[in-house]
């Protein structure tokens, strides 16, 4: 199998300096909106169709590179210890020194038994160990002529507007992109690529109408190229035709129609000389018309209980483009050359599939392109031990499709899971590369961490690439955790602005309700923030990938200090000098402040004010003095609202019910005399319910906690 490594891109659009490696099977490039997924798509086209040829433009070319080019040319212009004639002849050879788009492109093959012959003659490298071809694309200024520099020098031409063309060349080169050698004849280069791209732009539409049977028309596209059915085309022509001609069908029209419009014919052909000739009709079908006619008549119905039989118009939209995406792979296995690179492009698939069918038709692709490791089981266990993987994929495909609700897609997958897989093993088809650009959590889970190519923005002017596979690859990795966790939270981090990593649900409603209504971080409610509940002890082993994927990032924990049942019975002061000198038993403080005494943290924590890390775009928050020594949240935010010097304050039991009814807290009093803000936070049963009528009586407003504000300031700047 002869597929596409990597692609190296620079100096396109929002890309100055970037690589993308292709997995064998599926690639997912993950991005949010205006993080490049179009633009690679668009790039890819240009690059792999013949069609689209030189459609890169100077508007392609990165920003920044942009504006270098012109300060260059500029300061030509306007040096004034050089003279004309030396500007004219440095101004045109500047395009050899000015940016340039360059597209590097790694092929690799397999093994010798791939077919080469195609790629024969772009061998740059005689290591007869490697197994890969390099390609460059570049895209530089084109040549000024001197009298449109002389138009810029004389100020009637802006040198901007001249030197905004490019032209385009293709080589072929060493492994370090050197020794480049030119391939005259582009054509050459676009054979080498079977490149197919299903864009966003949906086909199908909510309403009946507007289908128009497109699932009808689109599925005689697959067997269009068949050498069957050509057959059978041939020999159901014919038979159309003899029947046509026993039933003198011509004779019968001529009949019925031309004996109207005789005497209008007549009078014409007297104006005309009489030389209109004789009008008649002919019913030959041809190839072309016997296949309009089949567009026509084509219908595709799903098949439900007992026979009822529903049209395409009447079905799902979701199932229907489900159908229309999966008829795309089948057209394009038809085309598919084992002496090319196949690669199959979907753009943001999820733009035609309800959020149920997402993962169906990632795993239904995949399971298709798994053939070639089908047939390495067939070869070493036989046949029947292939179908048995083969049921294995589609039962893996059927446990999704029934935990979306949809058993009656379930079932009819499998069945073309197994159909596929078995057909392919006795057609022997070539396996093929897709990528699949996507913005959707579903799609991105299901795909698989390995797979993922991350796209982020940095501002407006530039994006960068972040490739999931490399990263666990990296040493010290705790692979295990990232596998198992990747679709349960992680997923969400790929397409966040930010993130808050947090313990429970209560701060999830918190953080949430302060950053829509409290005025002062509006800025950060227009911004995508991925709220991610990591609990205590495990926050900290997100920071590789925090640090990797280089993410704005607040951690909010609680201090966790030992709280005994006999504290709550121990005099104010005594209690508050334990607690300074007692462990905190929360992980992920001990792992980023590395201090476990709790005056040794809170010392840190002002030092620091939270950035303990290397990795400054971490910030962790977690209750300390100034939050009167609080435990949690909750009691943090009942020292704040009741504006208690400390939370192990001793409060009578009659005060506290008061207190209670009066700011509407779901609160159970104590039995004792007295109790402590501590002490009810340590029995409160259910922190949700707290958070929710703090948020209903609109106390919320004067009880975020000091720590909360300190870490969403950070946050917001």
């Amino acid at each position: 199998m002869i597929i596409i490594e990597k692609l190296i891109i620079n100096n396109y659009r929002k890309f100055r300096n970037d690589e993308i490696t292709f997995d064998n099977r599926i690639t997912a490039m993950a991005g949010a909106n205006n993080s490049g997924k179009t633009s690679l798509v668009e790039l890819m086209s240009n690059i792999f169709v013949k069609e689209k040829r030189d459609s890169i433009s100077i508007e392609d070319l990165n920003i920044k590179a942009r504006l270098e080019d012109e300060i260059t040319i500029e300061k030509i212009i306007r040096d004034k210890n050089k003279d004309k004639d030396s500007k004219i002849d440095e101004l045109q050879e500047i395009y050899k020194k000015l940016n340039k788009i360059t597209i590097g492109l790694v092929i690799k093959y397999d093994d010798d038994s791939d077919s080469l012959e195609r790629f024969s003659n772009y061998l740059a490298d005689v290591d007869i160990t490697k197994r890969n071809f390099y390609f460059q694309i570049e895209y530089e200024y084109t040549p000024v002529k001197e009298k449109d520099i002389l138009g810029i020098l004389e100020g009637s031409a802006d040198f901007k507007e001249t030197y905004s063309s490019l032209q385009s060349k293709v080589y072929y080169c060493d492994e370090n992109f050197k020794h480049l050698t030119k391939i005259a004849d582009r054509s050459d280069f676009y054979d080498l690529f079977n490149y197919h791209c299903v864009y966003a732009i949906r086909k199908l539409s909510d309403t009946s109408e507007e289908k128009q049977n497109f699932l009808s028309k689109h599925l005689l596209k697959t067997v269009q190229n068949n050498r069957n059915w050509k057959e059978n085309l041939k020999i159901l022509i014919n038979s159309i035709n003899l029947l046509l001609n026993q039933q003198n069908l011509s004779s019968e029209i001529d009949t019925i129609t031309l004996k109207h419009v005789k005497k209008t014919l007549d009078s014409f052909s007297k104006t005309n000389g009489g030389n209109t000739g004789t009008l008649g009709i002919d019913f030959r079908l041809e190839n072309k018309d016997i296949e309009k006619v089949l567009l026509d008549f084509i219908h595709i119905y799903f098949e439900q209980d007992e026979g009822v039989k529903v049209k395409e118009q009447k079905q799902g939209l979701g199932y229907s483009n489900l159908i229309y995406l999966l008829l795309e792979v089948q057209i394009f296995s038809e085309k598919i050359d084992s002496t090319k690179v196949n690669l199959l492009v979907f753009e943001e698939p999820e733009a035609h599939l309800h959020p149920q069918m997402e993962s169906i038709f990632i795993r239904y692709i995949d399971a298709i392109n798994k053939l070639k490791e089908t047939y390495e089981i067939t070869e070493t266990t036989g046949s029947i031990e292939a179908l048995a993987a083969a049921e294995e994929v589609a039962a893996g495909i059927v446990e999704t499709a029934t935990a979306t609700e949809a058993p009656e897609v379930a079932k009819e997958i499998r069945t073309g899971v197994v159909k596929v897989i078995g057909e392919a093993m006795e057609t022997k088809s070539i396996p093929f590369q897709m990528l699949i650009t996507t913005h959707s959590n579903e799609m991105t889970k299901t795909i698989g961490l390995n797979n993922i190519r991350i796209l982020r923005s940095n501002g407006h002017t530039e994006s960068k690439v972040y490739d999931l596979h490399k990263f666990m690859c990296l040493p010290n990795i705790d692979r295990n955790f990232y596998e198992k966790f990747f679709q349960f939270n992680m997923v969400e981090m790929i397409f966040a602005d930010k993130l808050i990593l947090f313990e429970g649900d209560a701060e999830r409603l918190l953080f949430k309700y302060v950053i829509s209504n409290v005025k002062k971080y509006e800025n950060l409610s227009t911004q995508y923030i991925s709220y991610i509940q990591v609990g205590g002890a495990y926050a900290h082993k997100y920071l590789e990938l925090i640090d990797f994927l280089e993410i704005k990032t607040l951690i909010f924990t609680d201090i966790d200090y030992r709280y005994n049942k006999e504290d709550v019975e121990k005099d104010t002061d005594l209690i508050l000098e334990e607690i300074k000198n007692r462990e905190t038993t929360n992980e992920t403080i001990k792992k980023i402040v590395g201090e476990v005494i709790i005056t040794n943290i809170f010392k840190k924590s002002k030092k620091t004010k939270g950035r303990f890390l290397s990795n400054h775009r971490v910030c962790l928050k977690f209750q300390t003095d100034i939050d009167g020594y609080a435990r949690t949240l909750e009691d943090a935010i009942l020292h704040k609202l009741l504006k208690y010097e400390t939370v192990f304050l001793k409060i009578k039991k009659i005060d506290f019910e008061l207190l209670i009814k009066e700011k509407q807290l779901i609160l159970t009093n104590t039995n004792k005399k007295e109790t402590s803000l501590r002490d009810r936070i340590d029995k409160l049963n259910n922190k949700t319910d707290f958070m929710y009528s703090l948020i209903e009586s609109g106390n919320i407003n004067n009880a975020i906690p000091a720590y909360i504000e300190e870490g969403l300031d950070w946050l917001k700047d």
